[in-house]
């Protein structure tokens, strides 16, 4: 996947952790994209070349401005550095629009959205809310929103803006967990009790047109999904995406692959067909099929290397590997024979991974 090159127009400090990026693709690189998706950026920080994936901020129809949202992160190299040094005026390097968890907002008729976030995962769901609610037909927009305070909610004056904006088509619940002490809203974290309880008085759940749209923190997810779950409420109306998957090293998960014999030191010798060209390389054991592969020079498609955002998704062609848990492919694709290399381990010297067919 080619880079392209866009010039920073707008930097916004949203809160004190956290900013927007408003990009302007000059020479229209960028025609479209699925609100849900997010740009990867490509830089070298500190001597290291580095990969980070950002879901979008502004709608389709704002192009050729395109903004994402950055919040630092303790220890974060990508992070910390966009923050602390990132001037308007810079141009950087960007993967175009990638990534699963979206919404068709040129359907003819939109459902009743139920967005829920916490934190940064309120950033592709201010895609989907500018987008879809700018529609001649636009759909009852429910966003519910936890964060700490009244000072950690991104976004907070154009949520404002918007629901004044659009009475009656957009709802903002915002659920605060270490609220001040004037503060006359909901204290509390997005839980299953508290969810259930809005979502009834609300008379959300009685919608059976309603999608959820879910993205934030792990603990969080858990939580919404199982009570969606005893609701009964539909897999296909329900999407999630988390920016926050645990990833464990590889050497630990080599330990759930087959046993060897005394003879056999683990590692294999796989196929990688990518751009019409056959490449072998020696995997160790312990180690993921896409790190190698960098490793050895090759040109992969990859963002978050976490199992999340499925850029590096292919599609086993033969051969047995072990694939760690992940957020991008389901099991019914697996079983299909998509894999995710990032998180991938070959089991069998057989194996062959075709890129060129994903």
């Amino acid at each position: 996947m080619q880079t392209i090159k866009l010039a920073v127009q707008t930097i916004i400090r949203e809160t004190e952790d956290a900013i927007a990026i408003y990009f302007r693709d000059e020479l229209g690189q960028i025609p479209h994209f699925w609100p849900g998706q997010f740009l990867t950026l490509v830089l070298n920080v500190k001597g290291q070349n580095v990969r980070r994936s950002y879901s979008i901020c502004t709608s389709p129809t704002a192009l050729p401005v395109i903004g994402v949202c950055v919040k630092r992160v303790d220890g974060g190299l990508v992070s910390n550095h966009l923050l602390d040094t990132l001037q308007e005026g810079d141009v950087l390097e960007v993967l175009e629009p990638y990534g699963t968890f979206t919404l068709n907002y040129k359907m003819a008729v939109l459902p009743t959205l139920v967005l829920i976030g916490a934190g940064s995962g309120i950033t592709p769901l201010m895609s989907m809310i500018k987008s879809t609610i700018e529609q001649v037909h636009a759909p009852k927009i429910h966003l519910f929103y936890g964060n700490r305070s009244e000072n950690s909610i991104i976004f907070k004056e154009q949520l404002e803006q918007l629901e004044a904006k659009y009475p009656g088509k957009l709802e903002v619940t915002h659920l605060l967990s270490r609220a001040s002490e004037g503060y006359t809203g909901i204290r509390s974290r997005i839980e299953s009790k508290i969810m259930s309880a809005l979502c009834s008085e609300k008379a959300i759940f009685a919608d059976a047109s309603a999608n959820y749209y879910i993205c934030g923190p792990d603990g969080m997810m858990h939580d919404v999904l199982h009570m969606l779950e005893n609701q009964g409420i539909p897999k296909e109306r329900v999407h999630k995406e988390s920016f926050f998957l645990a990833h464990k090293p590889a050497e630990e998960v080599a330990t759930s692959l087959p046993a060897t014999d005394a003879n056999d030191d683990g590692s294999r010798m796989i196929k990688l067909k990518l751009d019409g060209n056959v490449h072998e390389i020696k995997v160790p054991k312990g180690k993921y099929i896409l790190e190698t592969a960098l490793s050895h020079g090759l040109d992969l498609p990859y963002a978050c290397t976490m199992g999340v955002c499925g850029m590096c998704r292919a599609v086993k062609v033969q051969g047995e590997m072990f694939i760690e848990e992940q957020e991008a492919i389901s099991e019914s694709e697996i079983e299909d024979g998509a894999c995710l290399t990032c998180v991938g381990m070959p089991v069998s010297h057989d194996l062959m991974i075709d890129y060129d067919a994903r």
